[in-house]
């Protein structure tokens, strides 16, 4: 296999949908709280997936804004790719989970309803993460819980202009390592923090998180693992020749990081991880059968929530499991084909189905 990697045969989106389901997997535990699915929170890391997930960000979004022939044509695939399934989901949740709150129409659909609305269609859904009386009863309110993501997600897209501005302008190593470096500053200066002071103060009984931990996992932080995506694209060429070295290098990082630094080395390890999944052995054009990470991450939360609402948390841990899987699994599909698919265009390898790098 050596000198022998292509790009273009990658295994990104079947390693997206694994993550994906990572997440989904554990949030069938953590939200629950069904001890028969307590595996699921011990031996899957949703920080795993959802930092893994930043850094395949940024070997796909760089590729995209470097082939593509505009700013504006960039930031049109960029819309077209991710809010159409976003404002979906939001909307069906805001209207639908309607039938599930014991509030009636005149207090459901009030000034509370118009914030959630107006707050998750802007990716601002920290300022109202719930609806009007749905999953009151639940242990966690929240409508949807994974969609702060999202938001980090957009400002990726929006600062890929400005890193390869300065790259071109200072070079590529001055500017990713000055990235890098300040990304991890706010990263671990806020763990910092959160270890001193996390657990200091009045509210901290109520808070599960410190500001200083909510602090930490925001944009500056998660840099550190895109610019990471950036790198492994921009010398691919160079280590597409050294895949076993990775391999080994990232198994060690991980014992070390697991055992010792407790995820002080993530970054190294996870980016080892992304790049010889997805490109030392080709599986295959799995992006023939479409892309449906996206719409199992973006709809697993909200369709948990009412499963348990609605008392099914009560079934047997196998027929719940299944319950959920089926429905995710089922409305990720309609996602793909009746929203997320119409609007990518007809240049997207997503509808050609013969091209493994997304444009």
């Amino acid at each position: 296999m050596r000198n022998s990697a292509d790009f273009n045969k990658n295994n990104l989106d079947c390693l997206r949908l694994i993550l994906a389901s990572i997440v989904a997997l554990f949030h069938v535990y953590a939200l629950s709280g069904i001890s028969a699915f307590s595996a699921f929170g011990k031996y899957l890391s949703p920080h795993f997936a959802v930092r893994s997930f930043f850094v395949i960000s940024g070997l796909l979004i760089y590729r995209s804004y470097t082939r593509s022939s505009s700013l504006r044509s960039y930031l049109e695939k960029r819309v077209r790719r991710i809010y159409p399934a976003y404002f979906a989901v939001i909307a069906c949740a805001a209207l639908g989970l309607y039938v599930v709150s014991p509030l009636p129409a005149s207090r459901y659909f009030g000034a509370q309803f118009w914030q959630y609305l107006g707050a998750n269609l802007c990716f601002l859904n920290f300022l109202a993460p719930t609806l009007p009386g749905v999953f009151t009863s639940n242990s966690n309110s929240a409508v949807n819980g994974v969609l702060w993501t999202l938001k980090i997600e957009v400002a990726f897209y929006l600062f890929v202009p400005f890193i390869h501005y300065l790259s071109n302008r200072f070079g590529v190593r001055k500017t990713m390592a000055t990235i890098f470096c300040i990304s991890c500053l706010w990263k671990y200066g806020f763990a910092l923090l959160d270890f001193l002071y996390g657990s200091v103060g009045p509210d901290a009984a109520e808070n599960s998180r410190s500001i200083y931990a909510k602090m930490g996992v925001q944009f500056p932080a998660q840099l550190a693992y895109f610019t990471a995506g950036i790198l492994l694209l921009l010398f691919f060429d160079k280590l597409k020749s050294h895949f076993r070295v990775i391999a080994c290098i990232a198994g060690v990082l991980y014992l070390l990081d697991h055992f010792i630094t407790k995820e002080i080395l993530d970054i190294f390890w996870i980016s080892g991880v992304v790049f010889v999944f997805g490109f030392w052995r080709y599986f295959g054009n799995f992006a023939k059968f479409g892309d449906f990470s996206y719409g199992v991450y973006i709809v697993h939360w909200p369709i948990i929530q009412t499963v348990i609402l609605l008392g099914h948390g009560r079934l047997p841990p196998p027929m719940f499991l299944l319950l959920n899987l089926t429905l995710v699994a089922l409305t990720s599909v309609l996602m793909w084909h009746l929203v997320e698919k119409r609007f990518l265009k007809t240049s997207s390898h997503y509808r050609q189905g013969s091209k493994m790098a997304p444009t």
